[in-house]
Order: C-alpha cells, then sequence, then structure tokens
C-alpha cells in the first residue's frame, strides 16, 4: 500500500509506493492509484510522473479494454487517484453500504426499504460539515442502512470505500488539486485503524479539503477508546458522533408499520426491544439455528422448550412468562430425559450473533419470551404452507393450559390468548370435533358456551348431550330435550335414558289423551294400558271410552283389569278377547280359571293355545298348573326350558318343586339360577331384598 510521506512544513508531497496494490515499487511517484497490475509489468524503480496505462489526476476516463488487459482495476466506486470517477452518493445501493440481506422473498428486493430512524435529522446536520462522523450502535442495529441513508442527503457528493488497512494517504493525495464534494466511507472504522489507518493529522488534512468521513462503531468501543491519548483515542476525539438504539421508538415503529413491503408489518409486531435491525439481519440466521437438524440432535429439550415459548407468542401471550409456566406449556411437547430443562434453559438464553438469545429476559426475574423474529419466521412458512411437520398445530393442552393459568391468576391476557384458540380451533369445530367443542366451552361462559355445548351435542357427544337437554328441560322446551336425551342414552347415559322415557311417556300420555277425548277408541286403549298400573282406577275409565268407541281389541285389558279385581266380569270380556283371537286374553283368561280353582282341564286347554301362540309366560304358568295336576315330568321339562331361556320365576318354580321333593342340592341350583335372573321371590327367599326392619324373608318351603 502506500504511505504518505512526512512535509510537515507544506512543501511538495510524494507518495512512496509500498504496497501490493500499488503500480509502482521502490521510488516515489507524484501521482499513484491502486488497483492489481497484471505480471507487475509496471513495477519500475526510479521517480516517475505518470503511468502511461492509467488516467492521471483530473481525468475522467471510463475503464478500457486496453485498462483490462493491463490489469488496471476500476471498481464500482471509482479509482482512488480519480476522484472525479468516484460514485455519485446517489447511485450506492445499501448492500454495498454493507447492509446484509434479510430472508428472501420472491419478487421483493433482498434489502427491506429503509425506514426513517428518529437520528437521521442529527445526522444529517453532522454531514453537513466535512471531518469524521461516527454512526454509533451495538451490533446489527442498523447503523450501515441509517449512514447509506445519512449519505445520500449530501446532493453532489461522490464516494470512495477503501479496503479495510488501505493507506488513507493515498486518498490525500490523490484529492489534492481536485476541488469537489467528496465523502469516504469508513464501514467498522475499527478496521481502518492500523499502523497507516486514520489518524488525527491525516484526518484534519482531509477535512481541511472538506472531505467528509462517515464510519460505524460500536458504542463501547468509542467511548472506550476516544478517552486514550494514543493515535486512535487523538483520532476519535475530533469525531462527531450519532446513537443509533437498538430499541426502536413509538415513532418508528409507525413508520414501520405503513411501509410498503410485506416483510415490514410483521417485523412492526414482533421485533420487540431488540430492534427491528436486528430482526430484519438476524432474524433469519435465528430461526435456522433453532430449527436445524442439529439442534435437534444437541438440544432436544431446548429445541421444544423454544418452541413452547414461540407457541406462547402465537397463541396471544404477548409478554413473557414465568420459567415454571414456560416447563409445563415445554411438556405439553414432551420430555427429552437426554437434556435436563435447566440445560435447555441455559442454552436457549445464550447470545447468539453477539444479540440475543433465542429466549430474552422478560422484565421480571427469571420470566422468557421467544425472541420476536422466530415468531414472525414461523408464522410466515405456516402461511405460506412451508412450516416444519412440527410446527403445528399447536397442542390442545397448550391452550387449555394457558387459559386455565390466566383463569388462575397468572400474569397473562385472557382473552387475547382465548381470541387466539377461537381462530386456531375454529376450522375443526367447523368441522364438528365435539371433544374440543366441550373443553372449549368449559373455558367460556354465555352463549358462546352454550352453542359450543349444543352443537357437541348434535356431534354425538354424551356429556354434552346431557347437558344442552338439561337446559332445554330448564327452559321449558321437554319436546326438544327428547332428541339430546336420546343421543346420550345411546352413548350410554342411564340417567338420560330415564329421563327421556319418562318424557316420552309424558308425552305420550298427553298426545293420546288428546285424541282419546276426541272419540278415539285406539288412542283411549293404549292411554289406559300406559295408565295401567301408574295411574290405579283410571286406566278403567279409557278402557270403556275405548270399547264403548267399538274398539273391541279393548276387550282383553278391561278383562284383565277387571280379574286383578276379582270381578266376575272379567270372564266375559276375556273370552270376547279370546274370541279375537289375542294371546293375551287367551293366557289371561287361563290364569283367571287356574287361580279359580275348577278348570284345570280348560286352563290347560288355554295355556297350550295361549304357548302355541306365542306367549312368553305361557309355558311357565302350563307347568306350574301341570305341577299341580301331577304331570310333574312335562312340567319340570316345560320349566327348565323357559328357565334356560331366562325366566327366573320359572326357575323358582323348579326350586319350589324339587324342595318338595327332599332335593335341597337340586332345589338350591335352582334357587341361585332364580336369583340371577333377579325373581324377586328368590332373591328374597335368599334375604337378598331389602327389606323393613323385622321383617324377615320366607323360607323356600314356605
Amino acid at each position: 500500500m502506500g504511505r504518505e510521506s512526512d512535509d510537515e512544513t507544506g512543501g511538495k508531497r510524494s507518495v512512496e509506493a509500498t504496497g501490493s496494490r500499488s503500480i509502482a515499487a521502490g521510488g516515489n511517484i507524484g501521482n499513484a492509484y491502486t488497483g492489481n497490475v497484471s505480471n507487475g509489468i509496471f513495477i519500475q524503480a526510479g521517480r516517475i510522473g505518470h503511468v502511461s496505462h492509467g488516467p492521471s489526476v483530473g481525468e475522467r476516463s471510463a475503464e478500457t479494454p486496453e485498462d483490462r488487459a493491463t490489469g488496471v482495476e476500476h471498481d464500482r466506486h471509482g479509482s482512488v487517484l480519480d476522484p472525479a470517477a468516484w460514485q455519485p452518493v446517489g447511485d450506492v445501493q445499501p448492500v454495498e453500504f454493507g447492509v446484509g440481506p434479510t430472508r428472501r422473498i420472491p419478487g421483493q428486493p433482498e434489502v427491506p426499504p429503509y425506514v426513517p430512524r428518529d437520528c437521521d435529522e442529527a445526522l444529517r446536520a453532522e454531514l453537513a460539515h466535512s471531518g469524521l462522523v461516527l454512526v454509533l450502535g451495538e451490533r446489527y442495529v442498523g447503523k450501515s442502512y441509517t449512514a447509506w441513508h445519512g449519505v445520500r442527503s449530501l446532493e453532489g457528493y461522490r464516494l470512495y470505500t477503501p479496503d479495510p488497512g488501505e493507506d488513507l494517504r493515498e486518498v490525500l493525495a490523490a484529492l489534492k488539486g481536485e476541488p469537489g464534494k467528496y465523502v469516504i466511507w469508513l464501514d467498522e472504522l475499527t478496521d481502518h485503524l492500523g499502523e497507516d489507518g486514520l489518524d488525527r493529522r491525516l484526518l484534519g488534512r482531509l477535512a481541511g479539503l472538506g472531505v467528509v468521513l462517515l464510519g460505524t462503531m460500536r458504542s463501547d468501543e468509542y467511548y472506550g477508546r476516544r478517552t486514550m491519548s494514543d493515535r486512535v483515542g487523538l483520532a476519535l476525539a475530533k469525531a462527531r458522533a450519532v446513537e443509533v438504539p437498538q430499541e426502536w421508538s413509538e415513532a418508528e415503529l409507525d413508520r414501520l408499520k405503513d411501509v410498503d413491503d410485506p416483510r415490514a408489518y410483521p417485523a412492526y409486531m414482533w421485533s420487540g426491544k431488540e430492534g427491528a435491525a436486528s430482526y430484519f439481519a438476524i432474524g433469519h440466521m435465528m430461526y435456522d439455528e433453532w430449527r436445524r437438524p442439529g439442534t435437534k440432535l444437541e438440544h432436544p429439550r431446548g429445541q421444544l422448550l423454544v418452541r413452547a415459548a414461540v407457541d406462547l407468542a402465537r397463541c396471544g401471550v404477548k409478554g413473557a412468562v414465568p420459567t415454571e409456566l414456560l416447563r409445563q406449556v415445554q411438556e405439553q411437547y414432551g420430555t427429552e430425559e437426554r437434556e435436563s430443562f435447566e440445560d435447555a434453559l441455559t442454552w436457549a438464553t445464550t447470545r447468539m450473533f453477539g444479540v440475543s438469545g433465542l429466549l430474552v429476559a422478560g422484565e421480571e426475574h427469571r420470566t422468557w419470551r421467544a425472541y420476536g423474529a422466530l415468531v414472525a419466521e414461523a408464522e410466515a412458512l405456516r402461511a405460506e404452507d412451508l412450516r416444519a411437520e412440527d410446527l403445528e398445530p399447536v397442542p390442545d393442552g397448550v391452550w387449555w393450559l394457558l387459559l386455565d393459568a390466566a383463569e388462575g391468576g397468572a400474569r397473562i391476557d385472557r382473552e387475547a390468548v382465548l381470541d387466539a384458540a377461537r381462530a386456531a380451533l375454529r376450522p375443526r369445530i367447523e368441522a364438528g370435533e365435539p371433544d374440543l367443542m366441550v373443553a372449549l366451552a368449559d373455558r367460556v361462559g354465555g352463549d358462546e358456551r352454550a352453542d359450543l355445548i349444543r352443537r357437541a351435542a348434535e356431534a354425538g357427544h354424551r356429556e354434552a348431550a346431557e347437558e344442552w337437554a338439561a337446559h332445554l328441560v330448564d327452559a321449558g322446551d321437554e319436546a326438544a330435550a327428547i332428541r339430546y336425551l336420546e343421543i346420550a342414552a345411546r352413548g350410554g347415559s342411564v340417567e338420560a335414558a330415564r329421563e327421556a322415557g319418562r318424557l316420552h311417556r309424558e308425552r305420550a300420555e298427553l298426545w293420546l289423551r288428546t285424541a282419546a277425548e276426541a272419540g278415539d277408541g285406539a288412542a283411549a286403549h293404549e292411554l289406559g294400558d300406559l295408565l295401567y298400573g301408574s295411574a290405579p282406577g283410571q286406566e278403567m275409565r279409557w278402557y270403556v271410552k275405548a270399547v264403548g268407541a267399538g274398539h273391541e281389541r279393548a276387550a282383553t285389558s278391561l278383562g284383565r283389569t277387571l280379574a286383578h279385581r276379582g270381578s266376575s266380569d272379567a270372564e266375559r270380556w276375556l273370552r270376547r278377547g279370546a274370541e279375537l283371537g289375542d294371546p293375551r286374553a287367551v293366557h289371561t283368561l287361563a290364569a283367571f280359571l287356574y287361580r279359580a280353582g275348577g278348570h284345570d282341564t280348560e286352563a290347560e286347554r288355554l295355556f297350550r293355545r295361549a304357548m302355541e301362540a306365542g306367549h312368553p309366560d305361557a309355558a311357565r304358568n302350563l307347568g306350574a298348573l301341570l305341577l299341580r295336576m301331577g304331570a310333574a315330568d312335562e312340567a319340570v321339562e316345560l320349566l327348565k326350558k323357559d328357565a334356560e331361556r331366562g325366566n327366573g320365576e320359572a326357575a323358582f318354580w323348579l326350586s319350589l318343586h324339587f324342595g318338595k321333593r327332599r332335593d335341597p342340592e337340586e332345589s338350591a341350583k335352582w334357587l341361585r339360577r332364580a336369583a340371577e335372573q333377579e325373581d324377586y321371590h328368590a332373591l328374597r327367599a335368599m334375604g337378598l331384598l331389602p327389606v323393613p326392619p323385622g321383617d324377615q324373608p320366607d323360607t323356600v318351603d314356605e
């Protein structure tokens, strides 16, 4: 590199060519410029005035084929020896200023549009004067982009960007005698503070020529070094500094929100205290670090922990949450024995890229939230349907955990979480997932809960159907309640089945009574049967009404009722029913004659007729009659068949029979069988029924 000869007397200075990029070496030249020289063919000893193949100072010359052939370099910033060829500041692109690209989006520039910062005006004011202006800030706060925007305010200026370590005295030499407006861009000023770099005297000379030197520097380094008395400290002491804060102000965020770029609003939403510049610069790299396969191998629980924090934000939790709640959420994704929770937390909170951990500490002790860009990246990938499989969906348990925690006093915006849950779960609710509806209903109230319960009931959820039926009953709409009671009953609810039966009976009585009172004999008959046993005495009226209306099939029911009352008129009506071919009338008439005594032969004939017609009780009663008539063999055969079919009363009759035959073992067997089939007399005989105090059960003999 060239090194300026010291001449403090104001005499003519020359540049000693010593660097590898000089076109002369071993001597002094009046004018020199940097650039790669092919094969060193211009390296000469001695003093020369000009180099024949390059433009001299003051010339404006574009690169020619001859230049390329001889290796003369004209980069995008122009030759150092030809300030007139330096790039106009209005043509400089952000990437040339070191502004890094963010996540690439098809159809969008690699660098988002510049968002005006609050310090812009102060920077422009400083750039209006020559000398060193520094843009200060921590890493990834937007120093380079802010500087680029400031430079563009220097109308008519041309810019030169020296390489790190390049001897700036060559620039000074090139600018002498070249009036104009010039700015030198020194990104990462530390890289230009070497032995041949910027010092106080060189800075003063460049400033004296009206040159603006614009650089960036870390704040802590600047404030630490400017008070030192060495060459660097003395140079920094002359600088004018503008600070770019990491956290964006509300005004800056409002401007960001209005930028016409699809990346702007997510940055507004999620950049947080880390700042939007950091979000754009390293957010996508932080996301990649979290999601890369190596992280799952090295920090399996840590990766789940970060996912839990990301999902918390996506669930509407805007701030940091306590460690214990974060642990509970993480456990909804499973546990990893290969890594403890504390180790996972340590890894997730360790700073990456010198800026932030994947988890960021909250204002309160031991509270954490996800680095905002992770949330935005996950949402963007989800929206583009490019998400990793294990990023979706948020487990249902996370929603319930958060809503229950908020209800229990945790500092969570419950309504925000609830709104997010509604939005996330809506497709599945619309698809008819009853368990999901009930779980959400348990955490809401009012009309929303009622609607969820109703929809879950209609989808077949037993508990929801019971609850909705009870709601309808309370509202006085028993007719509508029956449908949901039946759903619950089919799902196994005994209570719902009982209530459905009760309501059905009440509804049946209502409508049968309506028809019967209108003169319908069949309805009167059905109503009498419905009331039989539940409303003693009332059924008789309806049977009479049915018969009176010409509904003769009511004769059996009327005869049965009269028989139970011991009326001799029963036989008349039962015989009429038998004549009509009603098996019930035949069987009831046989039983009536059996109890009356003296009619065993006719009773036997009628029982056999009823048995042939399929009456379920005929075989058992015929067996009992045959036992009394002494035809034990046939009687036992009939009773055994009936008992095998599950008739407990037949088994009890067999127990009595074998007891009289002095066969206690066989008697006990059939008594147990009768009890298993829940025959009342057997249960009572075995003392298995609750009985009033002092009331002892009859023995088998009894």
